[in-house]
């Protein structure tokens, strides 16, 4: 039903990124109409992304506006810098905010969105799910066919290693975090054949990912890194 797409890495300057990485950039773009913009960091077809605001004014206007978003997620845990929030991917996003509509959860979207990257404009759909306080893991289907897509992420990032990577994550209310997964039929927090998610309960919420091949551990811009 759905895999892993890529985690968000909030940072305040991409220039410092782009020159000390902890993972090889391959890419990056602007959200034109959010005042953000990004630089990418490929495994496979999953990824980090590191975003940073560009235009303030263009920001808080889309705050203004209201409505859940990854941009109310940077305001919501206080301008920190580290890992925010992650997507997973779906083919059928309009099906499962019926799901979760039909389970007691909020939703927000199904939501347009775009960047453009060197002159060429790459759209998706985004749709979040909420319930009281807690920041879920939010939902994207790229408009792009998936071959399509592939293909121009290996232009982009070369043969693709395909690690395995653990979201190990502390979470306020961990009963209404295994609600959530409920919903896409996810009890052992295995999200794909790649991909785990592992939950645990803390006042403080926090997001390590551990990422299985060569480099070294670090706290990067507030974000935990651990190579395994």
């Amino acid at each position: 039903m759905v895999k892993f797409d890529h985690i968000i890495h909030y940072v305040n300057q991409l220039e410092e990124v782009e020159k000390s990485p902890v993972l090889p950039i391959h890419s990056g773009g602007r959200h034109e109409r959010f005042g953000t913009s990004n630089l990418l960091s490929y495994f496979d077809y999953r990824y980090v992304e590191y975003l940073a605001i560009e235009n303030e004014e263009a920001f808080s206007r889309h705050l203004e506006e209201g409505g859940e978003s990854f941009a109310g997620t940077i305001d919501a845990l206080g301008y920190e810098e580290g890992f925010i929030r992650y997507a997973l991917s779906t083919d059928d996003i309009k099906g499962l905010a019926e799901r979760f509509l039909a389970s007691g959860f909020a939703v927000h979207g199904p939501v347009e969105m775009e960047r453009v990257t060197d002159g060429e404009t790459i759209s998706w759909k985004l749709l979040y799910v909420g319930s009281g306080n807690e920041i879920f893991p939010f939902f994207i289907e790229w408009d792009e066919p998936e071959q399509e897509r592939l293909k121009r992420i290996e232009a982009l990032r070369g043969k693709f290693i395909r690690p395995s990577i653990t979201i190990r994550q502390e979470v306020t209310d961990i009963h209404v975090w295994e609600a959530f997964y409920d919903v896409l039929g996810i009890w052992e927090g295995e999200i794909d054949s790649l991909t785990r998610v592992v939950l645990s309960q803390n006042k403080e919420p926090s997001i390590t990912m551990e990422v299985g091949m060569d480099g070294e551990s670090a706290i990067y811009k507030g974000a935990i890194y651990k190579f395994i």
